[in-house]
């Protein structure tokens, strides 16, 4: 006996339920968040199981309210003025957009949206992906391209935008700013007797020191070695009182780096131990205003100074002629 085919109509059932069904599982285990809007409304039709656990609000929580009536969104003063814009134009994208969650913690977010008919209604996609590890890891390569990985401090490259920042400074304040260059004393003497580890140890001590001399909006810099520069804008608009506050500045620094080192020495098969460590900068400091001066020119100036320091006895501060 022969069995009857489907009826065209029940064939479309079948084939949609299946679409249903696939579309469900994928929107039940994607691993980006979902949520579905009314367009017309900005009502949340429904939200994804990787949303919920991602900013803390139950399915409860999140459905049947306008977007900008749920707590993440809440906190964004421009959602409304971000589902305007949706409507209008059918897409919106922030590349990063800070979310808070439900317990207060802070989630960036890329977010984006689209808009599509469905039966006859307009729903609102948004897709929404942490991306959280990106930014830690480009915080990361940032770390490793600008700074110190021994002493955290600014490097180099570094530095030259910093000093570009003070000049700028100065051209707005009309005030002076004063770039200092150190090179410690007796610090091979460490090395030589303990090893690079604990040479190593004094350099984050003295990295140390130095940031407490300073203000925050001052940049200490690691230029290599036991080399380290200090810049520090904004001083007085009038050259002799700028000279005094930069040396009141490099002597407080001076004086700090002379204090004793507590070092602890570990060798294999050994208990660890600790000694005392005398070591003192030489420190060459040389005044600057706006653009008068490049950069470079800047550095030599308070590199040569330095070297007028060591070869005074070490331990002593000067200041460069052609700057003063």
């Amino acid at each position: 006996m022969a069995v009857a085919a489907d009826a065209p109509d029940d064939r479309m059932l079948k084939a949609l339920q299946v679409s249903e069904s696939r579309y469900r599982r994928l929107f039940e285990a994607a691993r980006d968040g979902i949520l579905l809007l009314n367009s017309d409304t900005g009502q949340i039709e429904d939200v994804n199981p990787y949303l919920i656990e991602l900013l803390g609000y139950s399915h409860a929580e999140f459905l049947g309210k306008k977007l900008w009536e749920v707590g993440p969104f809440a906190d964004r003063a421009e959602s409304r003025e971000m589902f305007t814009l949706l409507q209008a134009q059918g897409y919106v994208r922030y590349d990063d957009l800070p979310l808070k969650t439900k317990a207060g913690a802070e989630v960036p977010v890329e977010f984006v949206s689209n808009t599509y008919d469905c039966a006859g209604i307009k729903v609102v996609q948004c897709n929404i992906r942490n991306i959280s590890g990106r930014k830690h890891m480009e915080e990361q390569l940032r770390q490793l391209a600008f700074y110190d990985t021994l002493t955290q401090l600014p490097n180099r490259r570094l530095l030259g935008d910093r000093l570009s920042q003070a000049m700028a400074a100065g051209k707005r304040s009309g005030g002076y700013g004063v770039i200092m260059f150190l090179d410690l004393d007796n610090f091979k003497r460490v090395n030589d007797a303990h090893g690079h580890a604990v040479g190593d140890a004094l350099l984050t001590q003295a990295a140390a020191r130095l940031k407490a001399c300073v203000r925050e909006v001052d940049t200490v810099a690691r230029f290599g070695g036991d080399e380290f520069v200090v810049v520090i804008a904004d001083l007085d608009a009038d050259r002799t009182e700028a000279g005094v506050q930069a040396q009141m500045v490099a002597e407080k620094i001076r004086s700090a780096l002379a204090l004793p080192y507590v070092l602890k020495i570990s060798h294999e098969g050994a208990a660890e131990t600790s000694a005392k460590h005398q070591c003192t900068a030489s420190i060459g400091m040389a005044l600057f205003k706006d653009h008068e001066a490049s950069q470079d020119d800047i550095l030599k100036w308070a590199d040569g100074a330095m070297y007028q320091a060591k070869a005074a006895g070490c331990n002593l501060i000067r200041v460069c002629a052609a700057a003063a």
